[in-house]
């Protein structure tokens, strides 16, 4: 009996002692790693304000409606085929400032005449897989045909 009455005080001595180092660690430990969490914390909230406090906006100009020296749009070129007597596309819709390239894909040579648009004119034939251009500036519907068969024909709507 007197063997569990001291394996009991053991026991209760050694639990007392875990309270004790516990509760020391608690004490001495617990409000440093509180108190350095919130130090870091801090840290991290700075750096974060210095490096994304300076950020401007990207934001792209607005154009300016007043200012036609600048182009809004980048020219383009476009192409219109000829083969079997017919234009390809017959209608086209452009940009003031874009070019038109009139390929000849039929075996024949063609003419390309306008009576609406002073200019364009291909001053000559244009023979198999040649190609004349013509860049439009002024806005308007401009019709143009192959002199030699006035009924091949189409337009160009440039805005």
């Amino acid at each position: 009996m007197q063997d569990e009455i001291e394996a009991q005080l053991d026991k209760k001595e050694v639990s007392s002692q875990n309270k004790v180092e516990r509760s020391y660690f608690r004490t001495t430990h617990g409000p440093g790693i509180s108190w350095l969490a919130v130090i870091l914390l801090l840290i991290l909230s700075a750096f974060s304000v210095i490096h994304f406090g300076n950020l401007q906006p990207i934001v792209a100009p607005l154009p300016n409606p007043d200012s036609r020296s600048t182009p809004l749009a980048q020219p383009r070129i476009y192409t219109i085929s000829y083969n079997s007597g017919v234009f390809s596309p017959t209608n086209l819709r452009i940009h003031a400032g874009d070019t038109v390239r009139f390929k000849n894909d039929s075996i024949f040579p063609i003419r390309i005449v306008s009576e609406d648009l002073v200019g364009l004119d291909s001053i000559g034939d244009i023979p198999q897989e040649s190609y004349f251009s013509f860049t439009f500036a002024a806005r308007g519907t401009f019709g143009y045909y192959n002199k030699s068969n006035i009924n091949q024909e189409g337009a160009i709507i440039v805005r």
